[in-house]
């Protein structure tokens, strides 16, 4: 848990509750690393649904997952989970910017909010949301904010929330949270 970067310590917490032949998602694919892992534990038997809007991101994230055909990219937003989603294992979230990308491309507040709805409406009995928010740029703190008050605000008796937050780094640090059913 220590000394590892937050996408290491997130993927070690999710391997868990994710096995062959699961259902995951991965509502902000970007350039794969947590389609990849989810791919890599839900096996061929699985499916993998990754959700990315930006062309460039789409065009790197097609070539990665050549080798995993259980892997469906939906270039649309992860707003529309629904859609393509009936339920999940594990759904996982990775907010802001593309690394490398434009910073001004970013995942929005709002939508954020619905497709964390949706995520919990779909994610199965024992499954787990993973949510990684970025609170060091502007649009990244308002929507760290609203996701916490989502959390909040979800019931006790269906979902368990994890909030990880490395207390003595910046409050620009990323925060992960875990949201599990239990019912």
């Amino acid at each position: 848990m220590f000394g590892v970067s937050i996408t290491e310590r997130g993927h070690e917490i999710l391997k868990a509750h994710l096995q062959k032949g699961d259902v995951a998602v991965d509502c902000t694919a970007g350039h794969g690393m947590d389609t990849l892992f989810l791919a890599e534990r839900t096996g061929v038997e699985g499916k993998v649904h990754a959700f990315e809007i930006q062309q460039e991101a789409i065009s790197e994230l097609r070539e990665k997952m050549n080798p995993y055909p259980q892997v469906e990219i939906h270039s649309t937003s992860n707003v529309y989970l629904e859609e393509y989603v009936r339920s999940a294992n594990v759904i996982m979230y990775n907010l802001g910017f593309l690394p490398g990308g434009n910073p001004e491309l970013t995942t929005r507040t709002e939508t954020t909010i619905q497709s964390l709805d949706s995520a919990c409406r779909i994610v199965v009995p024992r499954g787990i949301i993973s949510v990684v928010a970025y609170p060091g740029h502007p649009e990244g703190a308002k929507e760290a904010v609203a996701v916490e008050e989502f959390l909040r605000k979800l019931p006790s008796a269906t979902f368990e929330v994890l909030t990880i937050r490395q207390t003595n780094r910046s409050p620009r640090t990323p925060v992960q949270h875990f949201i599990y059913r239990n019912r």
